[in-house]
């Protein structure tokens, strides 16, 4: 069932473990971004899922750091109970944020495709600009489903996420890419000081291994592990292997090498 928090942002939950998961999406895409890992969640923990600010069902609202932090901090409080933080790419930069912010509120944290920053930030996001006006979003969105998930990923994933990201308002969408193309993490991330488990895929050429370390040199309490044939978006390219991965460390805060 559909909820809300107090500043309006439109959420659901499912589970009712003794501690709770919150998690934040990717760039230009929801809650459908985690659909694979949720249902195993839910069987151990109370688990948060939502549409971020400027996307599906928060489309109205804008996307920016500050509120998508915010918004972590009025679920915290809804959930009432030892919380843990997944992100991915996006989400990384709202996570790690809400760890420092509330770092006694939240247990553990999970960070899937993250790095230090982009050297290049304002290039980046005039080049996206091109791109989008050239393509239109519905191209883009096929184009980067082709580009992002493995080979061997499977065609009616590759639909499915092309699905959640054509639905994306373009302006919001580089509004989204902005609010964190042009802020670092360098400052951040040695801040956080709970248990943090970095997940990469070994084929991600978005945030790369190397930069996935470069992070965890950063994070004091950190471990990476790189997930085979697994693009940006490991957790649809190799759900399985994040499940297990996820629910260890959650469990134990720590994996065994």
């Amino acid at each position: 069932m559909m909820e809300r928090t107090p500043s309006g942002l439109k959420y659901f939950v499912t589970g009712d473990g003794p501690e709770a998961v919150i998690c934040h999406p990717s760039l230009g895409l929801g809650r459908f971004l985690f659909y694979r890992l949720i249902p195993s969640l839910s069987r151990r923990y109370q688990v948060f899922a939502y549409d971020p600010r400027g996307i599906g069902e928060n489309a109205a609202m804008d996307p920016n750091l500050a509120d998508w932090v915010g918004d972590v901090g009025e679920l915290l409080d809804i959930a009432a109970r030892p919380v843990h933080l997944i992100g991915v790419s996006l989400g990384t930069w709202v996570m790690s944020r809400a760890a420092v912010r509330w770092p006694q509120r939240v247990a553990r944290l999970v960070l899937m495709g993250t790095t230090p920053g982009f050297e290049n930030g304002p290039q980046d996001i005039e080049s996206r600009r091109t791109e989008l006006s050239q393509l239109g979003m519905e191209r883009f969105a096929r184009q980067y489903a082709e580009n992002t998930l493995a080979p061997s990923t499977p065609s009616e994933i590759r639909d499915q996420l092309t699905e959640d990201l054509k639905t994306a308002d373009p302006n919001r969408y580089l509004a989204a890419m902005a609010a964190i193309y042009l802020v670092g993490n360098r400052e951040i991330f040695p801040q956080v000081l709970n248990d943090t488990l970095i997940v990469v895929g070994s084929l991600d050429q978005r945030t790369s291994p190397d930069m996935a370390d470069a992070a965890a040199r950063l994070i004091p309490n950190s471990q990476v592990r790189v997930v085979p044939d697994a693009g940006h978006l490991a957790l649809l390219d190799q759900p399985e292997r994040i499940e297990d991965l996820v629910l260890e460390f959650l469990a134990t805060g720590r994996l065994v090498d």
